[in-house]
């Protein structure tokens, strides 16, 4: 069971890194320029805010994290596995068109559960400083579930056609 403030903001790098894993891979699949470009963007914001947590974790501030118990249900519940699948692994189980659709129904899922984990990381931050840098990456998170919702309907748009 995760428990320190070290270890969460390792979680917190894995799930940056991951993410940006995952979207690189996802442009290899997809042929529509807008979207590569916006999957682009994804790659390089994930990669901005892996290298935040690392900052973060450098400092070795008490965060206050070790004591809060939603935290660590969430973590428990959420992050004992990889958070994003093998891609490759998906997409060639599935048609084109499903496997495309699971891909990014995926990474909506992972958005979403990144920008909670988040929430509740700011909620339970004692360091005010890094407490707005979280709330910050929150809404980041957020926004990045909104653009691949929008992204996800271009793709399987433009393959239904």
């Amino acid at each position: 069971m995760i428990a320190t403030n070290s270890e969460i903001l390792e979680l917190a790098v894995k799930i940056e890194r991951e993410g940006k894993h995952f979207y690189a891979e996802l442009i290899e699949h997809v042929s529509d320029a807008k979207v590569r470009e916006f999957l682009n963007l994804m790659v390089k914001e994930e990669a901005a805010h892996e290298i935040h947590f690392k900052k973060i974790l450098e400092t070795e501030d008490d965060l206050g994290w070790e004591n809060d118990e939603n935290l660590k249900q969430l973590v428990k519940e959420k992050f004992q596995t990889d958070i994003f699948p093998p891609l490759e692994e998906m997409l060639t189980q599935l048609p084109r068109f499903e496997g495309l659709e699971k891909a990014f129904n995926f990474a909506i899922e992972a958005e979403k559960v990144a920008a909670e984990f988040y929430r509740m990381l700011t909620d339970a931050c004692t360091n005010f400083e890094i407490k707005t840098h979280l709330a910050l990456l929150e809404k980041a998170e957020r926004e990045h579930c909104n653009v691949v919702e929008t992204l996800k309907s271009r793709v399987l748009d433009s393959l239904s056609h």
